[in-house]
């Protein structure tokens, strides 16, 4: 999927208000966007829309090119208020299925603000989570910025460039334990050599 992303998250609304979820079509995605997007610019409903991705690299022909996986396939984020009126109007547009909501009452469940609140803090405002400029290096010591293990310090074990990832030996209960994290929950820690 190499397709661009010129949707901001407007300003006036950024992340205050609710984020639901719609179900879509696995592998249109963007499509679905779209035909939000579109229905509701012409009904004049003011949501903004996302499909959180991430930059992947491919090699084709030698050449590295960048592309963007969907991090959540079957899946399109929308930011603002959503009642039942709204939600009315928005189902049963092409490649849309239904919302995120109670099985029991069907009254919609936005998404908990501390999960949003983790996603945001990693995506820009196209939706898009960028790998970090910082080069880690086997060997250097990292900390956890993001998560459960957040401020857990480790040594790095392995680093893996194509995933973006690092494993690093975290203690815990008096033993190393392996973790791997991506590299945009870490941040590598300089140490001072001494001579």
């Amino acid at each position: 999927m190499t397709q661009p992303y010129e949707t901001v998250i407007s300003e006036k609304q950024g992340y205050i208000n609710s984020w639901y979820v719609f179900y879509v079509k696995s592998g249109e995605e963007m499509k679905a966007r779209d035909n939000l997007i579109k229905i509701c610019e012409r009904k004049k409903i003011d949501l903004d829309f996302i499909v959180p991705t991430a930059i992947k690299f491919i090699k084709k022909e030698k050449q590295r090119i960048k592309t963007y996986k969907t991090v959540f396939p079957g899946y399109v984020f929308a930011n603002g208020i959503i009642d039942a009126q709204i939600y009315n109007m928005l189902k049963g547009i092409p490649s849309v299925f239904r919302m995120l909501r109670d099985r029991s009452t069907f009254t919609l469940l936005p998404v908990p603000a501390e999960e949003m609140q983790l996603l945001a803090g990693i995506m820009n405002v196209y939706g898009v989570i960028e790998a970090p400029e910082v080069s880690f290096e086997e060997g250097q010591t990292a900390i956890i910025t993001k998560g459960p293990l957040t401020s857990f310090k480790g040594k790095i074990a392995a680093v893996d460039k194509h995933k973006n990832k690092l494993t690093l030996l975290v203690p815990f209960l008096g033993e190393e334990r392996r973790v791997e994290i991506g590299f945009i929950f870490a941040e590598p820690i300089n140490q001072e050599v001494t001579g």
